[in-house]
């Protein structure tokens, strides 16, 4: 994964909108809304976490189902995911390494769920993972022992980490906005940003085809 390669997704975008893939057109318009939600007040901790669980499976093909021996500690990684929002992605990264995604996923039965999750409590630090990404990132088809695997969505995150250093991920960044803003117009949707984890898994999206 490199960000020429990304950068063929810019046209991609400009060329289409979706109209003919309902499920695509569907994220589209409901991503900011499952932001604004999971970001609302919440009663207790208990609750933001399982509304942010409820969220993240309507993107999903499976059913919510949360383990309650592990909820507890899910719970505490959620809000530990939420707290280093604000503290940038090194530090982010460090606390998910410690705390690591293993305490929600054991709670969703799901390294993929919990990466949604985590992302719902953090979109500008935890990116959006599922087989897809990976598919492209391996250039073949991940087994499900390797999509249960948490370090290869921490090298994920890795990568981004990397992309988003190089010099012209800026000027990718705002190409690939600008033409995702006018397809949003185009199916006039309201515009809203996009975090550089976000603009990197969407650009994925696109070269996959999917």
């Amino acid at each position: 994964m490199n960000l020429e390669h990304l950068y063929t997704a810019v046209e991609l975008v400009r060329n289409g909108c979706y109209r003919d893939n309902p499920r695509e057109a569907t994220r589209l318009r409901t991503y900011p809304v499952m932001l604004a939600s999971a970001a609302a007040p919440a009663a207790s901790p208990t609750e933001a976490y399982l509304r942010a669980a409820c969220l993240a499976y309507a993107w999903m093909p499976e059913r919510v189902r949360i383990d309650q021996s592990h909820l507890a500690a899910a719970v505490e990684a959620f809000e530990a995911a939420r707290s280093v929002a604000q503290s940038g992605p090194d530090a982010a990264h460090a606390s998910l390494r410690e705390r690591g995604i293993d305490a929600i996923a054991a709670s969703l039965s799901s390294v993929v769920g919990a990466a949604m999750v985590l992302h719902l409590a953090a979109p500008g630090v935890f990116p959006i993972w599922d087989e897809r990404i990976e598919r492209f990132r391996l250039d073949e088809e991940p087994s499900p022992y390797h999509m249960g695997q948490a370090r290869h969505y921490l090298a994920f995150m890795d990568e981004i980490r990397g992309l988003t250093a190089h010099p012209l991920f800026l000027t990718f960044h705002n190409e690939f906005c600008t033409a995702y803003q006018a397809r949003l117009q185009r199916l006039r949707i309201s515009p809203y940003p996009l975090t550089e984890t976000k603009v990197v898994e969407a650009a994925i999206t696109e070269l996959t085809g999917e």
